[in-house]
């Protein structure tokens, strides 16, 4: 991975991210936190297969949510290959009020 991902803490904590890992595994999920060398992800969906492999489950998850079925897990840093967060381009924009 390009950029340490615990660098970027601040973007990811507490939003929905999705990571991918070197054993070939996705994973969909809101972002707690780094500790000891490792991810901590809660209410998360996990998928078998690479990024590019889960772009359909990670477009539906862009456009309607996911489906939380694991509470937490501990992903180690060194095995991430790609994470960011999942939407398709953030929103920017005036806030207008009503």
């Amino acid at each position: 991975m390009g950029q340490d991902p615990a660098k970027r803490l601040k973007e990811f904590h507490g939003k929905t991210v999705a990571v991918e890992t070197c054993r070939k595994q996705t994973f969909i999920g809101r972002c707690s936190r780094f500790e000891k060398d490792n991810l901590i992800m809660v209410d998360l969906d996990h998928f078998h297969g690479g990024w590019d492999e889960n772009e359909e489950t990670l477009e539906s998850a862009v456009s309607f949510g996911h489906w939380p079925v694991i509470k937490k897990v501990f992903i180690a840093k060194a095995d991430i290959t790609r994470m960011d967060l999942l939407v398709k381009t953030p929103w920017k924009g005036e806030v207008r009020s009503v």
